[in-house]
């Protein structure tokens, strides 16, 4: 392998396909959904399928659906490519692993059929929520301010370890060993097999399908392109007829699989090809597979960690080839994370602090010590929890065994604390949420506070997880994930789909937001009213009610006492209780899934949005103001630089929050200009993954280059910035969240 630190060159075929993405690349949003196909071609496969196949049960309908929704799907080939393969188009009906079967199309025909196509609607699911909250008067608030149920419920990773050990034909057999072992009486199972097994001969006639074209375009090529075709023909023929053995084959059947699971996160990429690979000779394929990831939006690749079995370093040659690949390409797709641990190379961490240093926000770097161990404490066998991956904006997964909801849902608690203070209702829109248990001046001691905001949080997490379930009751009725569960372990040998509780982890996932807040509103109301005395609570309860107008003496008091992200004990500790509190709380309760929920943070804009819901707060925050969108503090507050605010990070409980917890990072460009100050900076962060924290997402774009973006956007086309999960040029985001990334790192990015 040549020296790590080189970027990657493009040469001969490969520079050509580079060139080629570039010049159809859709834009960032349109590849982070991954709608990357080409416009509606005016077939109609799922409803003529759910018309075909009227009688038969409805997974099977989905099914062949599915199918003909790719076979149906013209080839497309482009110039000197290696890999094959294309996105639909962008029809009026299609699946998503997030809610099955979706009806966009608005004709007599679709308004016939939608009843048929989608079992469990997303009205229905709202209506039931509706039913089970039972506060027609708050409802609409709790879903603007409080909370968002049923979430997304998508994002999981297949078992591509799976699909590149036993092949399709494998997979076949494998389905269909466990149907001859079912009885007919079981009729569910037997349908789900029967769906499966059309998915799977689906997916070998897709193969097949591409093997045809080009021998039918071999007919009118010469020289090189001959040789190419050929190849392509060859390759696809041998995945759809027997298990890959070349890193070719390998690489091809991994991307035709990602296509039908919608481009979703591919895993631990350098561990399951790692076998297939055999040095320089395989690199052009390597870098083939990177441009379809890139081109078409796969959401996360999860490169090095700890090996399952033997918990020694992973790290291999196929991880240092993606980063130089991301690194020559200096994009936002796919988003890399690199698995930090004790016996981490240190040539690897330096690599991720070099890219860094050319203004990149990849990769994303998590501490196997700390979700090592967290998964483990919630029941995850070790060599389970040793081969996880982070998927999705950051969330985390056992790849190819579970399905931990990838959100379940969000909660603001900052907005429970606001009830617990406004006699339980929401006071933006004089609205009852919550519990009337008093106003903050009825509450004689901390104790009688704290007890208080328990007992909301009690009464709002019990509603907030059984209307995740509602959510999952419409993924179950509508066989959302049908194309992963033919690839999940479990769910074929206990002829469950993966949303059903059949793959082998079945947690829940609560992205939570306001910790900070409430955190910080807390420790100054204990300072300086019930320890220090220096306000009185009728006096912040006034304040509060004005947002702060007229009480602008008041706010610098709140403001005064310190705050969580600055390393001060008093402040970290609270915000820590906050956490543990409620993570410990939604514990009690279990996913539809099976398993328990578990705590989870990383808002992408929600942290601007909740913000825009929320009253003034105790920590002098106006009404209006972004609550924080990562595990870290809320925006603005941290003063005392880098390396205190991720040590105030790591002493939160996050070994409770195995669904994801993420930190913004801000470390300049300027502060890694040499050799010197990247080890510094890499020195640092291992510290930070070692002693606690769990992700650190980062972005290196200086606070002048943010700020004259805004006044000249032509000028910094290529700054890069990460939001709560994902990474994206500062010019293409809305002016608002722009504010709040200058706001973010104003503290101390100087």
């Amino acid at each position: 392998m040549k020296d790590i630190f080189e970027k990657f060159e493009f040469t001969g075929r490969v520079r050509r396909i580079y060139e080629g993405v570039l010049e159809r690349l859709k834009p960032n949003r349109v590849r982070e959904e991954t709608w990357t196909g080409f416009p509606f071609d005016g077939r109609t496969p799922f409803e003529d399928a759910f018309e075909k196949y009227r009688d038969e049960p409805y997974p099977v309908k989905a099914a062949y659906g599915i199918v003909a929704s790719w076979l149906e799907t013209a080839p497309v080939f482009f110039e000197d490519d290696i890999l094959v393969g294309f996105p639909r188009p962008m029809r009026k009906v299609y699946e998503h692993f997030c809610r099955g079967v979706t009806v966009e199309g608005e004709t007599d025909r679709h308004n016939r059929l939608e009843p048929e196509m989608v079992p469990y609607s997303w009205d229905l699911m709202n209506e039931n929520s509706y039913k089970r909250v039972n506060n027609p008067e708050g409802f609409d608030a709790m879903n603007a301010g409080l909370w968002w149920t049923g979430g997304y419920q998508g994002h999981t990773v297949p078992s591509y370890k799976k699909l590149l050990t036993m092949g399709l034909p494998g997979v076949l057999d494998q389905i269909n060993h466990y149907d001859s072992l079912t009885p007919d009486s079981e009729t569910k199972k037997k349908d789900l097999y029967r769906a499966l097994r059309i998915i799977i001969e689906g997916l070998m006639r897709y193969c097949l399908l591409y093997a045809d074209e080009a021998a039918r375009l071999e007919e009118y090529a010469a020289g090189e392109r001959l040789e190419q075709l050929k190849t392509i023909e060859r390759t696809c023929r041998a995945i759809a007829e027997r298990k890959p053995e070349t890193f070719l084959e390998a690489a091809q059947l991994v991307w035709f699989y990602s296509l039908w699971d919608w481009v979703d996160c591919v895993g631990r990429f350098d561990q399951y090809m790692y076998p297939f690979y055999r040095g320089e000779e395989d690199n052009d394929v390597l870098t083939a597979i990177f441009m379809k990831f890139w081109e078409h939006g796969v959401h996360n690749i999860t490169l090095s960690g700890v090996d399952p079995d033997t918990g020694e370093d992973a790290t291999n040659e196929i991880t240092y080839q993606m980063l130089r690949i991301m690194r020559t390409m200096h994009e936002t797709h796919p988003r890399l994370t690199v698995r930090v641990h004790k016996n981490t190379p240190p040539d690897l961490l330096r690599l991720v602090i070099l890219m860094w240093s050319e203004g990149m926000s990849d990769p994303t770097v998590a501490s196997d010590e700390t979700v090592v161990d967290g998964l483990v404490g919630y029941g995850v066998k070790l060599e389970d929890a040793r081969d996880y991956t982070i998927l999705g904006c950051q969330e985390v997964e056992i790849q190819g065994k579970s399905n931990f909801g990838c959100e379940d849902g969000s909660v603001n608690l900052a907005k429970v604390l606001e009830y617990t203070l406004f006699n339980g209702r929401d006071r933006k829109h004089n609205v009852r949420c919550g519990l009337d248990l008093g106003n903050l001046t009825d509450y004689k001691t901390f104790d009688d506070l704290w007890n208080a905001y328990v007992r909301e949080i009690e009464y709002i997490t019990e509603m907030f997880c059984d209307c995740c379930n509602i959510g999952v009751d419409r993924r179950i009725a509508n066989y959302s994930k049908l194309v992963k569960t033919t690839m999940t372990e479990a769910c074929v040998e206990r002829g469950l789909q993966h949303d059903e509780g059949g793959t082998v982890y079945n947690y829940g996932c609560v992205e939570t937001g306001g910790h900070a807040v409430v955190g910080d509103s807390l420790y100054a109301l204990k300072k300086l009213c019930y320890d220090e005395k220096k306000l009185t609570l009728e006096e912040v309860y006034r304040a509060l009610d004005a947002n702060f107008e007229g009480y602008e003496d008041v706010r610098r008091m709140l403001l005064s006492v310190p705050k969580y992200g600055n390393n001060d004990e008093g402040a970290d500790e609270m915000a820590a209780k906050v956490l543990e509190q409620f993570w410990t709380e939604i514990r009690k309760y279990k996913s539809r899934r099976g398993d328990v929920f578990t705590g989870a943070c990383s808002l992408l804009g929600g942290g601007v949005a909740y913000g825009r819901e929320m009253w003034a707060t105790a920590d002098g925050r106006f009404a209006g103001e972004p609550i924080g969108n990562t595990i870290g503090p809320r925006t603005g507050s941290d003063r005392e630089g880098l390396t205190a605010m991720l040590s105030s990070v790591a002493k939160m409980p996050l070994k409770l929050g195995m669904g994801g917890t993420t930190t913004n990072v801000l470390i300049p460009t300027y502060t890694m200009e040499t050799p010197e100050m990247r080890d510094s900076i890499a020195a640092l962060m291992k510290t930070f993954l070692m002693m606690g924290g769990q992700l650190a997402q980062i972005t290196t774009a200086p606070l002048e280059d943010m700020k004259d973006a805004q006044i000249h956007p032509e000028a910094h086309e290529d700054l890069i910035v990460r939001i709560g999960g994902f990474s994206m040029k500062f010019i293409e985001f809305s002016k608002s969240t722009q504010d709040e990334f200058i706001m973010r790192y104003s503290c101390y990015a100087s």
